[in-house]
């Protein structure tokens, strides 16, 4: 059962709790490797690239510790341009123009979002969004989903809280708000999302299967686990 507190906000990842990871992301690294691939001359280059980075391109799954799944921009160009094969190529370059095209890769909703956050802000909850994207590109993102205007609080890894697992961002959440943090549930997709929440003190850390870690990595960090952010209502109403 959930142990009984106070909720007051709610702080959200973005890319795989709010935004489906797999509709969204996917085809993100698998445009990104197709064009490193090309200019390398080296066709099967790109799925060679992505499996060094943990993700089974045949399969479609991702590896626990993938850094696919949680990094930075700059941390995954970083990680690829260590491959040899893609000496001399931009590889930063080619991440930022992937990676921060919205119109090709559109950010794909995980339900009604804009419905979710109403429902729970009629409720009093401050609601907040922490992403290793950058602020901007948050908040771009943010504006296509529709909430822009029920986030209380927007912030990437570049706006100089620390980056994830650190707790810097969900802390950021809370004095902006005014929340204290055991007040605070922590919703994200990855074990750095849940490790954030942990070590702000959030007083409640759940995971959504929305993302590319499976509910078996998950489970043992989280105190719930939940199928998507649409069942959070009827958690909270349970934890009181």
């Amino acid at each position: 059962m959930p142990r009984p507190m106070t909720v007051e906000g709610v702080l959200f990842d973005k890319d795989g709790t709010l935004v489906d990871f797999h509709r969204t992301w996917v085809p993100a690294y698998l445009g990104l490797a197709e064009d490193l691939a090309r200019i390398a001359g080296r066709p099967e280059l790109g799925g060679e690239l992505l499996r060094g980075l943990g993700f089974d391109v045949a399969r479609g799954s991702f590896a626990e510790d993938s850094p696919l799944l949680w990094s930075t921009n700059g941390m995954i160009a970083a990680a690829l341009a260590r491959a040899p094969e893609v000496a001399g190529i931009d590889v930063h370059g080619l991440v930022e123009t992937h990676f921060r095209d919205l119109e090709r890769y559109p950010p794909q909703p995980v339900g009604d979002l804009p419905v979710l956050f109403d429902r729970l802000r009629e409720h009093g909850l401050r609601l907040g969004l922490a992403t290793m994207d950058s602020t901007l590109q948050a908040e771009r993102t943010a504006a296509l989903l529709g909430i822009t205007d029920r986030l209380d609080f927007v912030v990437g890894s570049d706006a100089g809280h620390g980056v994830k697992p650190e707790p810097g961002m969900a802390l950021a959440f809370c004095a902006a708000c005014g929340l204290a943090p055991e007040r605070v549930v922590m919703v994200g997709d990855t074990l750095a999302d849940l490790e954030m929440g942990r070590r702000a003190g959030c007083g409640l850390v759940v995971a959504v299967l929305t993302g590319g870690a499976s509910a078996r990595a998950l489970a043992p960090h989280a105190d719930h686990v939940l199928r998507d952010v649409g069942e959070l209502p009827a958690l909270l109403a349970l934890a009181g």
